[in-house]
């Protein structure tokens, strides 16, 4: 992982029917003025026609379609669809590859649609460690200078307690303290470790997570010279005069910390992947069929996401 000398940034406009397309037209307008970076826009050229308004000589498209005779509907998800979202990500996964591009941004996709044609497909984050061969890419989430990363992603509450390992927690700071130097050129972060039960246990007596699992790869990673403090208790570590003393919050779940960044930071709000041999981001929302192609999409968090792919890459 280090900062690339390519400047050229992929952007995959995600389902052809959702927001994606819209957003990152809107963004790409807001950005016109933009010097230094150069953006290949990887999906169906004729959907993204209707939305830019004045697209820049630093964009230009890499039209993709599963079959020409597809005409996708705003708000009405298909197959089809899924299908060509797919195969904007394997294009992106070509030119990141090949060196034509240095990072990239995806807007959001719908799994249940891509599923069909990848059963094995979990998400972006997923299908990218998968497509680069690595082993521990972890999704960090951006605000301002607010950065929470996950423990554990999509993963189901039942299964929660056996998935918040030491060695996960472990696993998780490591790559993030290593991505938080490298890209941000923070020396030594300091990281906040949430705890997985309310309070964090509370001693043993409100669940046993956090003295048999989270306080021991806190010990852990002391050792090995990282600032690691925790567990804090979830619904008090965001609180600023907490939150402004860390570089990074380590949430033990997604409905953790997620709820709090969305509410207070939904249109700058930020999804960066931590451990790819290249930048990605996205914003953080989904594909929202029930107003795409309405003029109702927030473009912000696009915005926000290429923004953040420009600095760190």
């Amino acid at each position: 992982m280090s900062r690339s000398n390519n400047r050229v940034i992929a952007v995959t406009m995600g389902d052809p029917c959702g927001v994606g397309p819209e957003v990152t037209a809107a963004a790409l307008d807001a950005l016109s003025s933009v010097k230094g970076h150069d953006f290949i826009v990887i999906g169906n050229e004729d959907i993204l026609r209707r939305y830019f308004r004045k697209k820049a000589s630093f964009v230009s498209v890499v039209h993709v379609a599963g079959t020409n005779k597809t005409a996708h509907r705003p708000g009405k998800p298909s197959a089809a669809a899924g299908l060509d979202s797919l195969l904007y990500l394997k294009q992106a996964v070509k030119l990141l590859s090949s060196g034509v591009a240095g990072a990239l941004v995806t807007a959001p996709v719908s799994k249940e649609w891509v599923i069909p044609f990848s059963p094995d497909f979990k998400g972006h984050t997923t299908f990218l460690a998968q497509a680069f061969s690595c082993r521990n890419v972890e999704m960090l989430f951006v605000a301002d200078d607010l950065r929470v990363v996950l423990a554990t992603r999509h993963v189901p509450v039942k299964e929660l307690p056996s998935q918040v390992t030491a060695a996960r927690v472990c696993s998780v700071v490591t790559t993030a303290n290593a991505f938080l130097r490298e890209r941000y050129s923070i020396r030594r972060p300091r990281i906040a470790v949430c705890g997985l039960n309310p309070h964090a246990g509370e001693g043993g007596h409100m669940g046993r997570e956090e003295i048999t699992r989270i306080i021991p790869a806190i010990r852990k990673l002391r050792a090995t010279g990282l600032d690691v403090k925790g567990p804090f208790p979830a619904d008090t570590v965001f609180e600023p005069h907490i939150r402004e003393r860390f570089d990074l919050i380590v949430s033990m779940y997604h409905d953790q910390g997620l709820p709090f960044l969305k509410a207070s930071y939904f249109d700058r709000l930020v999804n960066v992947t931590a451990g790819l041999p290249f930048v990605r981001t996205s914003p953080a929302h989904g594909t929202a069929f029930d107003i795409a192609g309405r003029s109702k999409a927030d473009p912000g968090s696009m915005k926000a996401a290429i923004e953040q792919a420009m600095e760190i890459m």
